[in-house]
């Protein structure tokens, strides 16, 4: 056991070398965004990684809830996705948080900032602007603005998820069961 929130323990799994102060300044200059400070705290202790609830069973995967703009065609994803990790700064694989803000920042608007990943490559995303800093989204990699034809990113492929990396972490769930239609599973894991 890694950490515990609200008395559910977590295990963080595949995370990368920890980081200094001093690294994680050099990271933010870089990409001239200070982390929100949850997210901030979590980097400095494990750098990435996935942050996996310990009633999850390692061979099963995370899942959490999403909620799509009204009209969305984005919503064809689905009211839930898999988290796969979170990406690593100063990392060799594909997964290193850098590489990954440089592929991605010109598809997303200006104020979120991605930090995490799912085997479809959509991003989760922190809000870095006024009205959204330190909530958690969703962006659908395959509904995203045509920017070589002078498309703008917007929202419209962009879903909430948690107000806080703290509330997006105690939001995880298994994954539903084969037979179990995604939007039954909701109802029956996020009871309103």
């Amino acid at each position: 056991m890694d950490f515990v929130l609200n008395g559910r323990e977590y295990e963080v799994i595949e995370h990368g070398s920890p980081l200094s102060e001093e690294e994680l300044r050099a990271f933010e200059a870089q990409i001239h965004i200070r982390l929100p400070p949850q997210l901030r705290s979590y980097y400095l202790k494990w750098n990435g990684g996935l942050p996996l609830p310990i009633d999850i069973p390692k061979t099963s995967t995370a899942w959490v809830r999403v909620e799509w703009p009204a009209g969305s065609v984005a919503v064809s994803v689905g009211p839930a996705v898999i988290l796969s990790e979170l990406l690593i700064i100063n990392s060799d694989l594909g997964a290193d948080f850098l590489q990954n803000w440089n592929d991605f920042k010109n598809y997303i608007p200006n104020d979120y900032l991605c930090f995490a990943c799912n085997p479809g490559s959509s991003l989760f995303l922190i809000g870095i602007g006024e009205s959204n800093f330190g909530k958690i989204f969703f962006w659908g990699y395959g509904c995203h603005a045509n920017i070589y034809e002078g498309e703008i990113p917007d929202d419209s492929n962009i879903a909430y998820v948690a107000d806080s990396f703290v509330e997006f972490l105690l939001a995880l769930r298994e994954e539903p069961d084969e037979d179990e239609p995604l939007e039954d599973w909701v109802k029956r894991v996020y009871p309103a």
